[in-house]
């Protein structure tokens, strides 16, 4: 098994355990100001969005974020929106002989990404009803920062993290 079809199985378990009970605007703003605050620490300048079925309800952007992160962050929103799967599972897909979203679904790459910073917002018993997408660092540090973020807002410590490659 190569490390792209390692972490593909990575990601397919924290989407598997990141599930909410439920999920509404002031929980955006609890798990956005948790990230927030947990990158300051960090010393990393990200930008979050958090959106509930199409509207955005939480946003921040550090000094050294720019329209940049905000071309990135739309274009990982609308992959997640798609196909109800991280951006950073959708990456890995083809590593394992899976779709690749702009070969087989014919997808432009200025409106869709498949690098690593979406992730669904999962409810219980109901679906995918949001994205929270971050943009700043590596597409896998994106990736993991959304899901520490989630993890500890949800109270999982032992979320297994996938490899930088």
């Amino acid at each position: 098994m190569t490390n792209e079809e390692k972490n593909l199985e990575i990601v397919k378990i924290q989407e598997e355990r990141i599930l909410f009970e439920h999920f509404d605007n002031d929980d955006a703003w609890n798990l956005g100001s948790l990230i927030v605050e947990e990158a300051r620490k960090a010393g990393k300048a990200i930008a979050v969005e958090i959106h509930i079925n199409g509207y955005q309800v939480f946003r921040y952007g550090f000094n050294g974020t720019n329209g940049y992160n905000d071309w990135w962050l739309r274009r990982k929103i609308n992959t997640v929106n798609m196909f109800h799967r991280s951006t950073l599972r959708i990456h890995y897909m083809p590593f394992a002989g899976e779709d690749d979203i702009y070969r087989d679904a014919h997808l432009d790459p200025q409106d869709y990404a498949d690098m690593g910073g979406g992730f669904p917002i999962v409810v219980k018993g109901v679906g995918c009803i949001g994205v929270l997408a971050v943009s700043g660092l590596t597409h896998t540090m994106d990736h993991q920062t959304a899901v520490d973020g989630a993890a500890r807002y949800l109270g999982i410590d032992d979320i297994e993290k996938v490899m930088e490659l």
